[in-house]
């Protein structure tokens, strides 16, 4: 997503209605200057440079990014140590169950993320805390397990691929469409075979990471990890990784959501989990997804741990997406809430011992 300049907000203020819902903050734009040079007279082109030189400069410091007021951080109740929903989906289908959601119903999931202020984000840059969404907004996470064919589904008229409207993908990206704002990040967790069509694989695979959207490791055989030994847990984490690869040649593997949420019961094994080779070939995982029942706190907490990340389950039952989401609502100082600025980490003052320690060699602190 771009980023907001803060010079913006100040003209531009966010509106908060009854419902939660925020008006988008705008962009500001600056019109490069035109300049007509004569090439036939030097003294007045070097002349005409350092104009444009000095526009240019003048142009930046419209754009650059300024604090706001504590006042102003208040008013839109900014907290960037807040909780954050990382959602977890399976498959698509016609009726609503644990794991599955019909057509409309995750229509209406995304309408309401979008209605209540939330924005997406990858995982890889939640984990990294590079959290680039408009101020007053709120991060999302999207992943969905065990590469479904209802997740990505490929229809074939007349020679040419179209992509099913009614799958993951096609869902997504046409909401994208109609709101470019919200964003399409999202990570599908992959075993073998990813979204089933064989003769599509490759075609599946590319687009997605073509669309900046993730591909994560789910194990190739959905094992269960609680009595696998070291070396079969490192083959079925580096079989992923080697035929992601060998579809999306460079591309990096370095997220994992746990089989059934289950890690190794064994300690000496358990560090596989998280780092190990398979023919000759590293993979490192920077995120471990478990199957989780809540949200899961900013990366920038000092209780925030990679190796187990809490996941929403969708849904609209006790202690699923619909339950989060009122309840966040309803106790907003719970919420991550942006400041519009990736570089910055803002917090109300009494959180502030809450802090990562290594976040504060990396971020710029503010408290209000």
């Amino acid at each position: 997503m771009k980023k907001v300049a803060v010079a913006a907000l100040l003209s531009t203020a966010l509106v908060f209605t009854g419902c939660g819902q925020k008006e988008e903050v705008k962009n500001i734009e600056t019109e490069k200057p035109q300049v007509e040079v004569n090439m036939d007279e030097s003294s007045e082109e070097e002349s005409v440079e350092n104009k444009v030189d000095e526009e240019v400069v003048e142009e930046e410091e419209v754009v650059e990014e300024i604090q706001l007021s504590p006042e102003e951080y208040k008013e839109i109740g900014v907290n960037e140590l807040g909780q954050v929903m990382v959602m977890m989906y399976h498959s698509l289908g016609e009726k609503n169950a644990a794991y599955v959601r019909t057509v409309e119903d995750f229509k209406k999931d995304l309408q309401t993320m979008y209605d209540n202020g939330y924005r997406l984000v990858s995982l890889v840059d939640y984990v990294n805390n590079n959290i680039d969404i408009p101020a007053g907004y709120s991060p999302i996470v999207l992943t969905f397990d065990d590469g479904h064919i209802s997740n990505f589904n490929v229809i074939e008229e007349n020679g040419e691929i179209k992509i099913d409207p009614n799958c993951v993908v096609g869902i997504l990206e046409d909401f994208n469409k109609e709101h470019p704002d919200f964003g399409l990040e999202a990570t599908f967790f992959l075993n073998n075979t990813p979204f089933k069509q064989k003769e599509y694989i490759e075609y599946k695979l590319n687009h997605i990471v073509d669309m900046g959207m993730d591909l994560g490791n789910h194990s190739y055989n959905h094992e269960n990890f609680k009595e696998i030994s070291s070396e079969k847990l490192q083959t079925t984490l580096g079989q992923v990784v080697e035929m992601i690869d060998g579809y999306v040649p460079g591309y990096e593997v370095n997220t994992l959501a746990l089989p059934f949420g289950i890690k190794p019961k064994n300690e000496n094994v358990k560090e596989y989990v998280y780092s190990g080779k398979y023919n000759d070939r590293e993979y490192e995982n920077i995120a471990v997804l478990k199957v989780g029942w809540k949200p899961e706190v900013s990366a920038a907490h000092k209780k925030f741990n990679y190796k187990a990340i809490n996941r929403v389950q969708s849904g609209d039952g006790e202690y699923q997406f619909a339950y989060w989401l009122k309840d966040l609502e309803n106790n907003p100082s719970k919420k991550y809430i942006s400041d519009g600025n990736p570089k910055t980490i803002v917090i109300p003052e009494k959180y502030q011992e809450n802090i990562k320690e290594s976040m504060i060699e990396k971020f710029e602190i503010i408290t209000y």
